[in-house]
């Protein structure tokens, strides 16, 4: 009997990664062949002043004060910062009366309060 010849197949990883390259120009290739969307289109991952103009004065249109508040007090702390602002008291002084009253000014926040309202309720509360 002979020597038995060695294998010189590709081993299981190799395999693997070409398989894998394979999968991933066949889909970098369907990508490209695919037709180019617009640059203007009614899209949530796309600003919407590059929307059509129909879907921009509809969305304009259509906006409630919640979106409005939503968009214009994004977070706590610039809703915080317009009260602190527009109350006119010094800063440090305004967080030293507010501070007992924090869990309140949450509930403001969260019922979406404009700044303006929620200084008059604070001015109720003893907040000068």
């Amino acid at each position: 009997m002979g020597k038995k010849a060695a294998h010189s197949g590709e081993s299981p990883k190799d395999r693997s990664i070409n398989l894998m390259d394979k999968f991933i120009s066949k889909n970098i290739n369907r990508d490209k062949s695919k037709p180019a969307l617009p640059a203007r289109r009614k899209d949530p991952n796309i600003s919407i002043h590059l929307w059509p103009l129909k879907d921009q004065i509809e969305y304009w249109e259509t906006r409630t004060a919640d979106d409005q508040f939503d968009e214009k007090y994004a977070a706590y702390s610039t809703w915080y910062d317009e009260i602190k602002q527009t109350s006119g008291v010094y800063h440090s002084t305004f967080v030293d009366f507010t501070f007992k009253l924090k869990d309140r000014m949450q509930d403001m926040y969260r019922q979406k309060m404009l700044p303006k309202h929620a200084l008059r309720e604070l001015r109720k509360l003893g907040v000068y």
